[in-house]
């Protein structure tokens, strides 16, 4: 059985943040309805980025450090 790599699997979870991101906005601008809602969409998707994008980053930051580590040794 191979072993997964730290480096790939932080770089998959990042990607798979990015991907809900995209899906989360999309779907929340299909329920979305000014007459209804007060506050502004663009709140909305600061939340979702909240949500998805920042940990996405942090992932990714992961990644990165961890391949510079590797190539170190």
């Amino acid at each position: 059985m191979k072993k997964i790599n730290g480096v790939t699997l932080c770089y998959g979870l990042s990607a798979l943040l990015f991907v809900a991101f995209m899906i989360s906005t999309m779907i929340d601008y299909s329920r979305y309805n000014r007459t209804l809602n007060s506050a502004p969409f663009y709140i909305w998707i600061v939340v979702n980025a909240i949500y998805f994008l920042l940990p996405a980053v942090v992932a990714f930051i992961i990644g990165v450090a961890l391949k510079k580590k590797q190539q170190v040794v």
